[in-house]
């Protein structure tokens, strides 16, 4: 009858369950309340639902998304307050649209922005000198992943193809950065590894948070 486009949180302890237990949890949700959605068809019926790029474990996020069929007309509002009532805090639907979309949401969350804190002294003004080298000549980088005769696969990769943009600010005693980052088939980067760069550039510290604020499409706008 109508397909729900979803923007929820994951935050606290749930920041730590993977993107699979994710999806369960969801489903799970729906039936709980008493949300009538469409199945597949065949032996093995499922839930028609689709999700966004999937969030590495241990961060925080205030911009997920999924998607669902149902199979009665619902408002938006009324999915939302139906879902929270049964969804923890630290996961609650922030958003939510009628949706008609003929792409996949995977492919429609072509970029992630990310709000990273970190708790040091560091000299901003050569940090983003470093950022700025990321962002026009590039800073070449690593990647090891296993291929199908599970060996070790390494790959190089290029920080200007992969980032949109990267800005460090001095707030207190604290540095905050916004990043905003490829998330595609074509070519994606985590943002753990841009932590990496960071360090191995020679700033040093010990303690930071990753906060995804949310996906953006390929015109790098907010999906809902």
């Amino acid at each position: 009858m109508c397909k729900i486009l979803c923007k929820y949180s994951k935050t606290g302890n749930l920041k730590y369950i993977s993107h699979l237990d994710v999806l369960r949890f969801i489903q799970r949700s729906i039936k709980r309340a008493g949300i009538k959605a469409k199945y597949s068809e065949g032996f093995n019926p499922h839930m028609k639902t689709s999700f966004g790029y999937p969030l590495s474990l241990g961060i925080e996020s205030i911009g997920e998304y999924f998607e669902v069929d149902l199979d009665e007309k619902i408002e938006p509002e009324v999915f939302i307050k139906k879902m929270n009532a049964v969804m923890p805090k630290e996961m609650q639907i922030l958003k939510a649209a009628y949706s008609e979309d003929g792409d996949s949401l995977m492919k429609r969350c072509a970029y992630a922005s990310y709000l990273i804190n970190i708790e040091a002294d560091i000299d901003v003004s050569r940090l983003n000198e470093y950022f700025d080298q990321m962002l026009t000549q590039g800073v070449i980088f690593e990647r090891q992943k296993k291929n199908k005769k599970n060996q070790s696969v390494t790959r190089e990769l290029n920080t200007k193809d992969l980032i949109t943009y990267l800005r460090a600010d001095k707030i207190n005693n604290n540095v905050r950065i916004m990043a905003v980052i490829k998330t595609q088939e074509t070519g994606s980067m985590k943002v753990e590894e841009l932590i990496k760069l960071i360090k191995d550039k020679g700033f040093e510290f010990d303690y930071y948070t990753i906060l995804k604020v949310d996906a953006l499409d390929k015109d790098i706008k907010e999906i809902l």
